[in-house]
């Protein structure tokens, strides 16, 4: 997954100091500079983009020129697969209509191409689906490419889906395979463009569709649980290198505290979404995807949980942590945003975690395990655990989120063979 980052491209020094103001595109190891005809100096960048402000003035230039990153965002959606040339064609061309991606050629050949840019269009313009999901789909489309040029609809049998899941199982991502998870991840999306497409009549009835005979494999992932004595030294930790590292554990015990929420629902969180007692909002991630049960999430606001948003609550914004700029934002800049503060706090939980000598590397995900383990451990019935998690099927919480056994548990079992 590619990110876009305003910066300061240093590679080359213009005038008294200043360079150019680009967005970054980092597409894996692939990095490309695109400059904005802005040139600024180290100390107005800082002032503009990397320290918090509240200035009216400051946060239109500092919009203004985010904006491009939101752009270089979508042009990375429609040129599959990745070409830096055709990227560069379309992100400076301000007649580009990104409506009209696809030719009336692929639409009538059923192109997986435009059959993938319908399905998004659609579920974009009815606000069914986020950029994540935009991303997850653009990864697989490539994938499909990668493996059959010009594929069609009509390419697609059972046989060819287990061709494709033993192809994509051989390939090797940097210096790891994929895994079966990443399989389930492809074909899942494959089979929502599929079924979006034929239920619009786009795909004529009778195709024969070929998740009625292939089965997308399921895979359990080993859950990530640390000791409650780990989850005590993480609490009691008092000497940091850096005020980084102080910031970083507390934005990971507030995490937990706050029944492991999402850190993009920390990030968004504001002040007027304490109601008494209780923080009250809804899920992030659940906000489009849950049509039946839906409420908001409300957590309690423990003396514990105060203390820690008294350190690091940012009383002068109207968000919690006070990591966004402005409350109408578009859905690009809160993912960007996310990706970004969520990266620096990982950045500065993985000393801490060798320090302490954890059994696993820290992070903010990790929060939410280590919170709906500790109620598990504590004999807190699996149902409670759901509602407190916001989760709408109690199943989803046992899966994933629930670690089954201790290890230890498991290995004293082999005891009892002869």
């Amino acid at each position: 997954m590619a990110t876009f980052k305003i910066v300061l491209d240093k590679r080359r020094k213009r005038e008294k100091d200043k360079f150019h103001l680009s967005v970054r595109v980092s597409n894996s190891r692939d990095i490309t500079y695109l400059h904005l005809g802005q040139l600024m100096t180290p100390k107005e960048y800082d002032i503009y983009f990397r320290k918090q402000a509240f200035d009216k003035n400051i946060l239109a230039v500092k919009e203004r020129f985010e904006s491009y990153a939101n752009r270089a965002h979508m042009v990375y959606q429609i040129v599959v697969p990745y070409d830096k040339v055709e990227f560069r064609k379309i992100f400076y061309n301000k007649e580009y209509d990104f409506d009209k991606i696809t030719t009336q050629a692929q639409k009538e050949n059923g192109s997986i191409r435009f059959l993938f840019e319908n399905s998004v269009n659609g579920k974009r313009d009815t606000n069914q689906i986020g950029l994540s999901t935009v991303d997850n789909y653009r990864t697989a489309l490539n994938n499909l490419i990668k493996f059959q040029k010009e594929l069609t609809y009509k390419d697609i049998t059972s046989d060819f889906l287990y061709k494709l899941e033993g192809w994509y199982l051989r390939e090797e991502k940097g210096s790891k395979k994929n895994s079966v998870a990443s399989v389930g991840n492809l074909m899942r999306c494959l089979k929502s463009v599929l079924k979006y497409n034929m239920k619009k009549k786009v795909i004529p009835p009778t195709y024969d569709y070929p998740f009625n005979d292939y089965k997308i494999p399921t895979y359990t992932p080993a859950k990530r649980v640390i000791s409650i004595e780990e989850i005590q030294k993480i609490v009691d930790l008092k000497e940091f290198d850096n005020d980084w590292e102080i910031y970083a554990r507390d934005i990971w015990l507030l995490l937990y505290r706050m029944n492991g929420i999402n850190f993009i629902d920390l990030l968004k969180l504001k002040w007027e979404d304490k109601k008494g007692e209780h923080f009250e909002f809804f899920r992030h991630k659940t906000r489009r995807t849950r049509r039946s049960n839906i409420r908001p999430l409300r957590i309690k606001v423990t003396d514990k949980i105060q203390e820690l948003l008294d350190r690091i609550g940012d009383k002068e914004s109207p968000f919690v942590l006070g990591q966004m700029s402005h409350t109408d934002y578009e859905e690009s800049y809160l993912v960007n945003r996310n990706r970004k503060v969520k990266a620096k706090v990982n950045k500065f939980l993985k000393p801490i975690a060798k320090r302490l000598n954890l059994s696993m590397s820290l992070d903010v995900s990790l929060a939410r395990d280590c919170y709906a383990n500790t109620l598990k451990r504590a004999n807190v019935n699996a149902l409670k655990i759901s509602e407190n998690m916001n989760h709408s099927d109690p199943r989803t919480t046992t899966l994933h989120y629930l670690d089954n056994f201790e290890q230890d548990d498991l290995d004293d079992a082999n005891d009892a063979i002869l």
